[in-house]
């Protein structure tokens, strides 16, 4: 069976389609997923070695390609990638309990990046690609 369906320029394309084991209209050839980043992400997980300063992410490496960071704690984390992350100012609130900050592949930000707590120990989650 072929779908017509409309593209991003408004344009009518075929699209043509089977059907899968629960009946459901599938792309017979669907398109490929492409990272443009190329490179697999490195952890940089941690906690926060000192309540009240700011901690430099991933060894202080500027990601190349984007990155992630969620905050796994119970209180506010900041970050920020345009210098020293405080709790205000350019620096960016991730919310306690699963707050997440996630650039677009191929960002590379202005500098390493940074994240700031309050309190000593403070758990988070971090990749970089």
């Amino acid at each position: 069976m072929t779908l017509l369906v409309k593209d991003a320029n408004t344009s009518v394309q075929s699209l043509a389609t089977v059907t899968d084991g629960n009946g459901n209209l599938v792309p017979a050839n669907p398109l490929p997923v492409v990272n443009t980043a190329g490179n697999a992400a490195s952890d940089g997980s941690g906690t926060l070695a000192a309540g009240g300063s700011a901690q430099t992410l991933f060894g202080g490496a500027v990601p190349a390609n984007g990155y992630l960071v969620q905050n796994n704690s119970a209180a506010a984390l900041w970050i920020s990638d345009t210098g020293a992350a405080s709790n205000g100012g350019a620096s960016i609130q991730l919310m306690p309990n699963g707050g997440i900050f996630m650039t677009p592949s191929g960002y590379k930000p202005a500098g390493p990046v940074s994240l700031f707590g309050a309190t000593t120990g403070q758990p988070f989650a971090a990749r970089r690609w």
